[in-house]
Protein backbone atom coordinates (compact mmCIF):
# COMPACT_ATOMS: atom_id res chain seq x y z
CA UNK A 1 0.00 0.00 0.00
CA UNK A 2 1.48 3.57 -0.93
CA UNK A 3 1.42 6.27 1.55
CA UNK A 4 -0.90 8.20 -0.51
CA UNK A 5 -3.38 4.99 -0.39
CA UNK A 6 -3.13 5.81 3.38
CA UNK A 7 -3.97 9.00 3.11
CA UNK A 8 -6.98 8.69 1.21
CA UNK A 9 -8.60 5.89 3.19
CA UNK A 10 -7.64 8.54 6.32
CA UNK A 11 -10.03 11.05 4.73
CA UNK A 12 -12.69 8.58 4.26
CA UNK A 13 -12.69 6.92 7.66
CA UNK A 14 -11.20 9.67 9.86
CA UNK A 15 -14.06 9.41 12.16
CA UNK A 16 -14.05 5.86 13.10
CA UNK A 17 -10.51 5.19 12.38
CA UNK A 18 -7.62 4.71 15.77
CA UNK A 19 -5.01 7.28 14.98
CA UNK A 20 -1.18 6.82 16.24
CA UNK A 21 1.48 8.95 16.03
CA UNK A 22 5.38 7.56 16.78
CA UNK A 23 6.91 9.11 19.25
CA UNK A 24 10.54 8.95 18.39
CA UNK A 25 10.24 12.09 16.38
CA UNK A 26 8.42 13.71 19.22
CA UNK A 27 10.31 12.11 22.27
CA UNK A 28 14.06 12.78 20.56
CA UNK A 29 13.25 16.29 19.79
CA UNK A 30 12.43 17.23 23.28
CA UNK A 31 15.13 15.66 24.39
CA UNK A 32 17.35 17.80 21.57
CA UNK A 33 15.98 20.93 23.46
CA UNK A 34 16.62 19.61 26.91
CA UNK A 35 20.10 18.79 26.31
CA UNK A 36 22.90 20.96 27.97
CA UNK A 37 24.65 21.76 24.87
CA UNK A 38 23.59 21.79 21.41
CA UNK A 39 24.98 19.11 19.19
CA UNK A 40 26.91 19.55 16.53
CA UNK A 41 25.96 19.74 13.11
CA UNK A 42 27.38 16.23 11.54
CA UNK A 43 25.92 14.69 14.99
CA UNK A 44 22.79 16.31 14.09
CA UNK A 45 22.87 15.54 10.44
CA UNK A 46 23.94 11.13 12.00
CA UNK A 47 20.93 11.58 14.37
CA UNK A 48 18.17 12.67 12.27
CA UNK A 49 18.88 10.21 9.77
CA UNK A 50 18.90 7.58 12.08
CA UNK A 51 15.52 8.76 13.15
CA UNK A 52 14.45 8.79 9.78
CA UNK A 53 15.46 5.16 9.40
CA UNK A 54 14.09 4.18 12.60
CA UNK A 55 10.61 6.63 11.33
CA UNK A 56 10.54 4.57 7.62
CA UNK A 57 11.04 1.15 9.07
CA UNK A 58 8.07 1.72 11.62
CA UNK A 59 5.68 3.18 9.00
CA UNK A 60 7.00 0.38 6.91
CA UNK A 61 5.88 -1.94 9.34
CA UNK A 62 2.47 -0.22 10.02
CA UNK A 63 1.99 -0.62 6.21
CA UNK A 64 2.53 -4.87 6.77
CA UNK A 65 0.26 -4.80 9.77
CA UNK A 66 -2.21 -2.41 7.69
CA UNK A 67 -2.27 -5.23 4.69
CA UNK A 68 -2.75 -7.73 7.23
CA UNK A 69 -5.90 -5.38 8.40
CA UNK A 70 -7.26 -5.45 5.19
CA UNK A 71 -6.78 -8.89 4.17
CA UNK A 72 -8.81 -10.23 6.70
CA UNK A 73 -12.13 -7.61 6.10
CA UNK A 74 -10.60 -4.76 8.88
CA UNK A 75 -10.00 -1.28 8.57
CA UNK A 76 -6.70 -0.03 8.72
CA UNK A 77 -4.71 2.11 10.82
CA UNK A 78 -3.54 5.71 9.48
CA UNK A 79 -0.07 7.28 10.66
CA UNK A 80 -0.31 11.08 10.70
CA UNK A 81 2.26 13.20 10.74
CA UNK A 82 0.73 16.59 11.48
CA UNK A 83 2.02 18.26 14.88
CA UNK A 84 -2.00 18.93 15.99
CA UNK A 85 -2.17 15.90 18.95
CA UNK A 86 -5.93 17.25 19.19
CA UNK A 87 -8.26 13.84 18.91
CA UNK A 88 -4.94 11.85 18.90
CA UNK A 89 -3.73 9.44 21.21
CA UNK A 90 -0.37 8.95 21.04
CA UNK A 91 1.86 5.47 22.03
CA UNK A 92 5.43 5.22 23.32
CA UNK A 93 8.12 3.37 20.91
CA UNK A 94 7.37 0.44 22.91
CA UNK A 95 3.52 0.53 23.52
CA UNK A 96 3.67 1.04 19.19
CA UNK A 97 6.10 -1.86 18.56
CA UNK A 98 4.14 -4.18 21.49
CA UNK A 99 1.02 -3.42 19.29
CA UNK A 100 2.22 -4.26 16.06
CA UNK A 101 3.96 -7.64 17.80
CA UNK A 102 -0.12 -7.96 18.84
CA UNK A 103 -1.83 -6.83 15.61
CA UNK A 104 0.70 -9.07 13.99
CA UNK A 105 0.21 -12.26 16.14
CA UNK A 106 -3.81 -12.31 16.12
CA UNK A 107 -3.43 -11.60 12.35
CA UNK A 108 -1.06 -14.89 12.03
CA UNK A 109 -3.49 -16.64 14.88
CA UNK A 110 -6.58 -15.52 12.54
CA UNK A 111 -4.67 -16.89 9.42
CA UNK A 112 -3.98 -20.23 11.52
CA UNK A 113 -7.56 -20.37 12.43
CA UNK A 114 -8.73 -20.15 9.32
CA UNK A 115 -6.63 -22.49 7.48
CA UNK A 116 -7.21 -24.77 10.68
CA UNK A 117 -11.41 -23.92 9.67
CA UNK A 118 -10.21 -24.50 5.81
CA UNK A 119 -8.75 -27.52 6.68
CA UNK A 120 -11.65 -29.21 9.16
CA UNK A 121 -14.00 -27.79 6.55
CA UNK A 122 -12.33 -30.25 3.63
CA UNK A 123 -11.80 -32.43 6.02
CA UNK A 124 -15.71 -32.45 6.89
CA UNK A 125 -16.34 -32.91 3.39
CA UNK A 126 -14.02 -35.68 2.41
CA UNK A 127 -15.64 -37.65 5.74
CA UNK A 128 -19.10 -36.60 3.71
CA UNK A 129 -18.13 -38.04 0.71
CA UNK A 130 -16.27 -41.00 2.39
CA UNK A 131 -19.64 -41.55 4.50
CA UNK A 132 -21.88 -41.29 1.22
CA UNK A 133 -19.54 -43.39 -0.34
CA UNK A 134 -19.73 -46.32 2.81
CA UNK A 135 -23.47 -45.52 2.71
CA UNK A 136 -24.22 -46.54 -0.94
CA UNK A 137 -21.58 -49.78 -0.19
CA UNK A 138 -23.53 -50.57 2.89
CA UNK A 139 -26.45 -50.21 0.26
CA UNK A 140 -25.25 -52.48 -1.73
CA UNK A 141 -23.73 -54.74 0.51
CA UNK A 142 -27.34 -54.98 1.72
CA UNK A 143 -28.77 -55.62 -1.83
CA UNK A 144 -26.64 -57.96 -2.30
CA UNK A 145 -27.71 -59.66 0.62
CA UNK A 146 -31.32 -59.09 -0.01
CA UNK A 147 -30.70 -60.70 -3.45
CA UNK A 148 -28.63 -63.67 -1.78
CA UNK A 149 -30.92 -63.99 0.35
CA UNK A 150 -33.90 -64.43 -2.33
CA UNK A 151 -31.54 -66.72 -3.93
CA UNK A 152 -31.05 -68.93 -1.10
CA UNK A 153 -34.35 -68.66 -0.35
CA UNK A 154 -35.66 -69.80 -3.76
CA UNK A 155 -32.92 -72.82 -3.90
CA UNK A 156 -34.07 -73.83 -0.14
CA UNK A 157 -37.81 -74.24 -1.95
CA UNK A 158 -36.20 -75.83 -4.89
CA UNK A 159 -34.55 -78.38 -2.83
CA UNK A 160 -37.70 -78.65 -1.06
CA UNK A 161 -39.34 -79.85 -4.30
CA UNK A 162 -36.67 -81.89 -4.91
CA UNK A 163 -36.52 -83.77 -1.63
CA UNK A 164 -40.65 -84.48 -1.28
CA UNK A 165 -40.20 -85.24 -5.44
CA UNK A 166 -37.82 -88.03 -4.04
CA UNK A 167 -39.48 -88.83 -0.95
CA UNK A 168 -42.36 -89.59 -3.44
CA UNK A 169 -40.49 -91.52 -5.27
CA UNK A 170 -38.87 -93.31 -3.03
CA UNK A 171 -42.33 -94.20 -1.51
CA UNK A 172 -43.23 -95.22 -4.65
CA UNK A 173 -40.89 -97.56 -5.30
CA UNK A 174 -40.86 -99.11 -1.87
CA UNK A 175 -44.42 -99.78 -2.80
CA UNK A 176 -43.86 -101.28 -5.55
CA UNK A 177 -41.02 -102.93 -4.19
CA UNK A 178 -43.61 -104.28 -1.34
CA UNK A 179 -45.78 -105.31 -4.37
CA UNK A 180 -42.91 -107.29 -6.03
CA UNK A 181 -42.20 -108.69 -3.36
CA UNK A 182 -46.00 -109.83 -2.87
CA UNK A 183 -46.17 -111.34 -5.96
CA UNK A 184 -42.72 -113.08 -5.92
CA UNK A 185 -43.91 -114.78 -2.82
CA UNK A 186 -47.56 -115.42 -4.78
CA UNK A 187 -45.23 -116.79 -7.31
CA UNK A 188 -42.92 -118.64 -4.80
CA UNK A 189 -45.90 -120.01 -3.36
CA UNK A 190 -47.62 -121.12 -6.92
CA UNK A 191 -44.23 -122.78 -8.16
CA UNK A 192 -43.95 -124.68 -4.63
CA UNK A 193 -47.69 -125.82 -5.79
CA UNK A 194 -46.90 -126.47 -8.99
CA UNK A 195 -43.75 -128.63 -7.88
CA UNK A 196 -45.59 -130.77 -5.33
CA UNK A 197 -48.27 -131.35 -7.96
CA UNK A 198 -45.27 -132.41 -10.65
CA UNK A 199 -44.15 -134.58 -8.32
CA UNK A 200 -47.23 -136.31 -7.28
CA UNK A 201 -47.50 -136.36 -11.18
CA UNK A 202 -44.59 -138.00 -11.44
CA UNK A 203 -45.35 -140.12 -8.67
CA UNK A 204 -48.46 -140.95 -10.36
CA UNK A 205 -46.92 -141.69 -13.75
CA UNK A 206 -43.81 -143.89 -12.15
CA UNK A 207 -46.82 -145.92 -10.38
CA UNK A 208 -48.60 -146.10 -13.70
CA UNK A 209 -45.82 -147.16 -15.48
CA UNK A 210 -45.18 -149.83 -13.13
CA UNK A 211 -48.44 -150.67 -13.21
CA UNK A 212 -48.38 -151.12 -17.33
CA UNK A 213 -45.12 -153.12 -16.82
CA UNK A 214 -46.54 -155.35 -14.30
CA UNK A 215 -49.74 -156.05 -16.68
CA UNK A 216 -47.65 -155.83 -19.58
CA UNK A 217 -45.64 -158.86 -18.19
CA UNK A 218 -48.85 -160.60 -17.11
CA UNK A 219 -50.52 -160.05 -20.14
CA UNK A 220 -47.58 -161.89 -22.22
CA UNK A 221 -47.12 -164.24 -19.08
CA UNK A 222 -50.99 -164.86 -20.10
CA UNK A 223 -50.34 -165.05 -23.78
CA UNK A 224 -47.34 -167.66 -23.60
CA UNK A 225 -49.73 -169.65 -21.24
CA UNK A 226 -52.48 -169.62 -23.74
CA UNK A 227 -50.44 -170.61 -26.32
CA UNK A 228 -48.76 -173.01 -24.31
CA UNK A 229 -52.48 -174.62 -23.59
CA UNK A 230 -52.93 -174.07 -27.05
CA UNK A 231 -50.27 -175.82 -28.51
CA UNK A 232 -51.14 -178.64 -26.11
CA UNK A 233 -54.44 -179.12 -27.05
CA UNK A 234 -53.69 -178.88 -30.19
CA UNK A 235 -51.39 -181.97 -29.72
CA UNK A 236 -53.90 -183.86 -28.36
CA UNK A 237 -55.53 -186.83 -30.40
CA UNK A 238 -58.19 -187.59 -31.21
CA UNK A 239 -60.33 -184.72 -31.87
CA UNK A 240 -63.21 -184.17 -30.83
CA UNK A 241 -65.49 -181.53 -31.70
CA UNK A 242 -64.98 -179.59 -28.56
CA UNK A 243 -61.37 -179.09 -28.77
CA UNK A 244 -61.96 -178.62 -32.27
CA UNK A 245 -63.44 -175.60 -31.32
Amino acid sequence: MTRSKVQEDRAMTEATQIFLLPTSTSSDSTKQTMSPAAPKPEESSQLLNRLMSEKQQEEAEWESINALLMMHGLKPLCLVKRTDLKDLIIFDKQSSQRMRQNLKTLMEETTRQQTMIRELIETNQQLKKDLQLEQNRAADQEQRANDLEQIMESVKSKIGELEDESLNRVCQQQQKMKDLQKEQKALQAKCQHYKKKRMKQQETIAALQKDIYRLTKEEEERIVTQNRVFAYLCKRVPHTVLDRQ
